[in-house]
């Protein structure tokens, strides 16, 4: 059976990280029973002294991205990890149609979703005071080469 592209999108990180001196990256294991199922906080735990990121991937198409694509182990794993000094916690979001990556906190997105919102919009990057930090990259035919050299720090910032 051939990889999603979530999957590969999820390669694609793996490797950008792979490449920066300094960082650690563990991925959890999928447990492909079901994705309702599914109780990891996150993909990958990324260290660079002295912080810690949970980073869970996802891809869209269009232009929106719907809250029901976090589960709810997520959404209570991320937030749990993202109230420890020196950690945070976001969604690394590919919007496939836009060539637009972003790493959104889940604090952020979690106080959007108490306000109403179901989803948003690949563009919030551009729209203070939202604060996302937009993926660097080079596209290549289907997937960029990502340059995540100061993803922690710019993460930290947020």
């Amino acid at each position: 059976m051939a990889e999603n592209r979530g999957k590969q999108f999820e390669t694609v990180i793996k490797d950008a990280f792979r490449k920066v001196p300094g960082v650690s990256i563990d991925r959890f294991h999928d447990q492909m029973s079901g994705f309702a199922g599914s109780r990891n906080v996150s993909d990958f735990v990324v260290y660079k002294e002295p912080y810690e990121v949970y980073v869970e991937c996802k891809t869209t198409r269009g232009n929106n991205f719907r809250f029901s694509n976090i589960t709810d182990g997520q959404w209570s794993g991320l937030l749990e990890k993202s109230k420890i000094k020196g950690v945070f916690a976001g969604i690394l979001c590919w919007w496939i149609d836009y060539d637009t990556t972003l790493f959104i906190p889940i604090q952020m997105l979690y106080d959007l979703k108490n306000e109403g919102l179901k989803s948003i919009r690949y563009d919030l990057f551009t729209y203070p005071p939202y604060k996302v930090l937009k993926i660097k990259g080079e596209k290549k035919r289907v997937f960029f080469d990502y340059d995540l050299s100061d993803f922690v720090e710019e993460v930290a910032k947020l």
